[in-house]
C-alpha cells in the first residue's frame, strides 16, 4: 500500500492520522504537491490532487483519490478502533462536520491565512501579516463560532468518542498553528482546549513534530501572530 501526498496537506495529514490511529502499514510518498508533480502522476490522479492511495502498490491502475473516501476505506478495511460513529444521528454528524473542514474551513484557512505567510516565506517574499489577520478574522466571523457551538460543552464533536470529524477539524486547525495563529482562548477558548486535547494524542502528536521540523529545514521561520 503507498500513500502520496505533501505532509503539510491538511488532507493528507488527515488520511495519515486515521492511518495511525488503526496502526495501518504504508509506504509513503511525499513528492507529490501543487508546487510539483512526479511524472506520470496523472495516471494515478486525473485530477492533479492529494492525497492518493494505491492499496495495491503491484496494481498503480487502481487508486483511490480523495482524503475522505481515502479514510472510508481504512474504516472498512481496519474497523477498530472505529472512526465513525455508529448510531445514525452520530455518524451523520460526524460527515457533516468533515465536510464543513475540506470544505470551507480549508478554503478559508488555505487562501485566507496559510498561504499569505507560509508560501510567501517559502518563496523569499515577506509573510503578508495584514492579509493573514484579515483572512483569519473572517474565520472567526461565523466559521469558527459555529464550530464551537457544535461542540458545545462535549469533548468530541460526534457523539462520545474521538471521530473522523475531531480528525477533520484538527488536520485543518494544525495549519494554522504553523504560521502562527493559535485559537485565542478567550474567544475560542472549547474549540482550543479540543485541539489541545486531540494533537495530545500520540497519532497526531507525531504529525506536530514531523511538520515543525520540516518548516524549520525549510528555513521558515514564523512568528507568532495570535495566541
Amino acid at each position: 500500500m503507498k500513500l502520496f501526498g505533501a505532509p503539510l496537506s491538511p488532507f493528507v495529514r488527515k488520511a495519515r492520522i486515521v492511518a495511525a490511529e488503526k496502526k495501518i502499514a504504508y509506504d509513503y510518498d511525499p513528492r507529490p504537491s501543487p508546487l510539483g508533480w512526479p511524472e506520470d502522476f496523472e495516471k494515478i490522479n486525473p485530477l492533479k490532487r492529494i492525497p492518493a492511495l494505491l492499496p495495491d502498490s503491484d496494481n498503480p491502475d487502481f487508486a483511490i483519490n480523495d482524503s475522505s473516501a481515502i479514510c472510508a476505506y481504512f474504516e472498512k478495511r481496519t474497523p477498530s478502533p472505529a472512526l465513525y460513529p455508529e448510531a445514525a444521528t452520530d455518524y451523520g454528524r460526524a460527515l457533516w462536520i468533515e465536510e464543513v473542514c475540506d470544505s470551507d474551513l480549508a478554503g478559508k484557512i488555505g487562501l485566507g491565512v496559510f498561504r499569505p505567510i507560509f508560501f510567501n516565506i517559502a518563496t523569499g517574499k515577506p509573510a503578508d501579516t495584514k492579509a493573514a489577520h484579515a483572512g483569519f478574522e473572517v474565520l472567526a466571523e461565523k466559521l469558527l463560532p459555529y464550530l464551537q457551538t457544535q461542540l458545545g460543552e462535549a469533548e468530541y464533536l460526534a457523539g462520545e468518542a474521538f471521530s473522523i470529524a475531531d480528525i477533520a477539524l484538527t488536520s485543518q486547525l494544525m495549519n494554522l498553528d504553523l504560521v502562527g495563529f493559535a485559537l485565542p482562548k478567550d474567544r475560542f477558548g472549547a474549540l482550543r482546549a479540543h485541539y489541545e486535547r486531540c494533537i495530545a494524542r500520540p497519532s497526531i502528536s507525531q504529525f506536530i513534530e514531523q511538520d515543525q521540523l520540516m518548516v524549520e529545514k525549510m528555513g521558515v521561520v514564523v512568528e507568532r501572530q495570535i495566541d
